[in-house]
């Protein structure tokens, strides 16, 4: 094995790949607070075998909020308040409020498909999906000897 070949490796390159798969739609899942959504991943293999140990399924708010040329923040509806709102600009504060480890234990092959089907739990205390609040499905998948592959899905909280 080569130098760039060794380095490649290294980085990953040769790693494998995940997808969240989602429905025509564009979700992954559509769920109410305190439900369990149903996912798919979809793994593909690198270049070299890999064995994935296990999935971590997380479940991420994200919130828009205005700050002002001071750095005040504000609430999407305080900003909706003001006649001028030239003066704002939009940032997002993201929280993980869901994660569990989901143990696959399955060898892929190079170049290989596999799905694996799986249920994440969304808390009670979950938002709702609005303009202003996206929830999204994270996955990471746990294999020895490479960089391990993520991938994120939208979820429908309603």
């Amino acid at each position: 094995m080569g130098f760039s070949d060794k380095m490649r490796e290294t980085l990953g390159s040769v790693g494998a790949r995940l997808t969240v798969m989602a429905d025509d739609e564009g979700w992954a899942a559509r769920v109410q607070p305190g439900e369990t959504a149903s996912a798919k991943i979809r793994i593909v293999g690198g270049t070299v075998p890999a064995k994935v140990e296990a999935l971590v399924m997380r479940v991420i708010t994200r919130h828009r909020h205005w700050t002002d040329g001071r750095g005040l923040a504000l609430t999407d509806s305080q900003a909706r308040e003001l006649d001028d709102r030239r003066h704002l600009t939009p940032s997002w504060s993201r929280e993980i409020i869901h994660e569990a480890r989901v143990e696959v234990d399955r060898n892929l092959d190079a170049g290989e498909e596999q799905i694996v089907e799986l249920a994440v739990e969304v808390p009670g205390h979950c938002d709702r999906t609005t303009t202003a609040c996206t929830i999204t499905l994270h996955a990471q998948a746990d294999i020895r000897g490479q960089i391990d592959p993520t991938a994120t899905g939208k979820l429908l909280v309603a």
